[in-house]
């Protein structure tokens, strides 16, 4: 039991340091040819971020930086974030050789919960579908986190 507790509190600190990376790279897809964001206003609730904000209740999350989110947004990278480092973190620290089928298979479960989170909050109707009947670019952003969560226990694990 010990030993559980040792991991879910290692997996707490990597998925901390992930989950600004994931919101980051996510902006980073969101630049267009002229090196502007696309814009991608959302609803926040988070009392805190409106009032500091003069009572605006909504945010440009693609041209806000990780740091700058209200609480909301950021929680949304954190729980992908630890999806992610749960998927991978036995098997990175086993030295599990880690294959193409089982990058798919974690990163159906990726999109599998992050579908969970989101289909009320707000999805695109192309994004409610399951992991096989996304396009390829929508699969890449789920392959893309699994393989940060990647890099970034092997790292720790060093």
């Amino acid at each position: 039991m010990e030993k559980l507790s040792f991991r879910t509190s290692d997996i707490g600190k990597i998925s901390q340091k992930l989950w600004a990376q994931f919101h980051e790279e996510w902006r980073n897809s969101m630049v267009q040819s002229d090196w502007k964001w696309v814009t991608r206003v959302e609803k926040t609730t988070d009392e805190t971020w409106i009032l500091q904000h003069n009572w605006k209740t909504e945010v440009d999350i693609a041209n806000t930086k990780f740091e700058d989110l209200p609480s909301d947004w950021k929680y949304e990278n954190l729980e992908a974030a630890k999806v992610a480092v749960w998927l991978v973190f036995d098997k990175v620290l086993d030295w599990v050789k880690i294959t193409p089928e089982m990058i798919e298979e974690m990163s159906e479960i990726i999109h599998n919960k992050w579908l969970e989170r989101n289909w009320v909050a707000w999805s695109f109707e192309y994004q409610r579908v399951g992991y096989q009947q996304l396009s390829e670019e929508e699969k890449a952003k789920d392959r893309d986190q699994l393989l940060q969560a990647i890099e970034i226990v092997k790292k720790y694990s060093e």
